[in-house]
């Protein structure tokens, strides 16, 4: 197999996945919220849906005018094809396009794929350099490797949910987005660029395996470890100056002081200068002993003042601050738009159709949101026909159901 330098033409500005050729077997958002970030990347993903309704994740949320933003979010820049893998011809054309793919993705439990004969070991007979990937609920070994699992669930077994909802003693809150997925699919698509690396230092193809649970530790390492240490769950988070304070035209804005050296700005800001002096407050050991009075006393200053001014003190004086902004705040907001985590995006159905970019950017091999989800087995007749069918077999193929 060529190296990616070999397949591109570095000339040209591209994005650094560009020429590695992707069959996405993942559904949901555990799996394609990953594979969509090597599409916007550069990658040809090309995704594997079963006939008759495919991911079920085109579902979720659809709106009347037909527009599934849980979809179009996890899944845009994408390619799709029907194969039904429950038939001998239809793994037969997966062990096709897998001879020069570069990665398989999936997010079933583990050993189902393996049963239909499309595993990392039925694969790497066909393609000895194949990058396998899965990401499933609990990891591929233990006693919960093999049941179902979904974001929410994993939320809960790994200590989020109690520790959103303010520690042990609290009722359970689940974090919103898809937490377990959303971070999920993030690792997930880590570990596959790890893996193409890899391959491309030492020549070998591998397995990757990721999971909901393990982003999730990941996700809290910084209130696990402690824990591990110590034994002592944590207390509900309460740091008055790492919080949002409402404004006197009933606004919200956060600050975020990590270091002493902003309090006397902060204090300053706020027309509270007797804080810097008074021993309840005057110092961070202070300050975090009796943090239930000054979270009080800092709401009460906040509250007298209005937003614009509070923001023009603090961020004349470099104290971390924002505004806390609803999504139509965050649409209008052009720092969004001037990094390209917001863009437009040409969509055949859609009129004005803008979407999340890309949050990182790469001078020299930048990424791109390569353009909307895909309608449902649009590129089938295109895959078969590369790969050799004529018209009478592609209809054979759709009246044997295997497409």
């Amino acid at each position: 197999m060529a190296n990616l330098q070999e397949r591109n033409d570095l000339s040209e500005p591209m994005g650094p996945l560009k020429g590695l050729k992707v069959l996405d077997f993942t559904q949901f958002q555990n799996g394609p919220s990953g594979t969509v970030m090597l599409s916007d990347m550069g990658a040809d993903v090309l995704k594997i849906e079963r006939p008759g309704d495919g991911d079920p994740g085109r579902a979720l949320g659809l709106r009347p005018d037909g527009f599934c933003g849980y979809f179009e979010a996890h899944d845009r820049g994408k390619r799709s094809m029907t194969v039904d893998l429950k038939t001998s011809e239809g793994v037969r054309l997966i062990h096709q396009l897998a001879v020069d793919a570069d990665i398989v993705t999936e997010n079933f439990r583990p050993g189902v794929m393996d049963r239909l004969g499309v595993g990392y070991e039925a694969l790497k007979a066909t393609n000895p350099q194949i990058i396998y990937a899965e990401n499933s609920g609990f990891g591929p070994v233990g006693p919960y490797a093999e049941r179902t699992c979904f974001d929410i669930v994993a939320q809960g077994l790994s200590g989020a949910m109690l520790s959103l909802g303010g520690g042990i003693d609290s009722v359970p809150v689940q974090g919103p987005w898809g937490l377990a997925d959303q971070v999920g699919g993030i690792i997930f698509a880590y570990g596959i660029v790890l893996a193409v690396v890899a391959r491309e230092r030492f020549g070998v193809g591998q397995r990757v395996d990721g999971s909901q649970i393990g982003a999730m530790m990941t996700l809290q390492a910084g209130s696990v470890v402690p824990y591990l240490h110590t034994n002592v769950q944590p207390d509900r988070f309460n740091n008055p100056v790492f919080a949002a304070y409402q404004t006197s035209d009933d606004k919200w804005l956060t600050i975020g002081i990590l270091t002493p050296k902003w309090w006397p700005a902060l204090c300053l800001a706020i027309e509270r200068e007797d804080l810097m002096i008074d021993e309840r407050s005057e110092s961070p050991f202070a300050r975090h002993e009796n943090r239930d009075w000054l979270h009080a006393e800092l709401g009460k200053a906040f509250k007298k003042l209005p937003e614009a001014t509070l923001l023009q003190r603090l961020n004349d004086s470099d104290v971390p601050c924002a505004p806390v902004l609803d999504y139509e705040g965050v649409a209008n907001e052009s720092q969004f738009w001037d990094n390209g985590y917001l863009v437009d995006l040409e969509h055949s159905k859609f009129e004005n159709h803008r979407t999340v970019g890309i949050p990182i950017a790469l001078s020299e091999t930048p990424g791109r949101v390569q353009g909307p989800a895909p309608e449902y087995s649009n590129d089938t007749e295109a895959v078969l026909t590369r790969l050799g069918y004529d018209g009478s077999q592609i209809e054979e193929l759709r009246q044997h159901g295997v497409i």
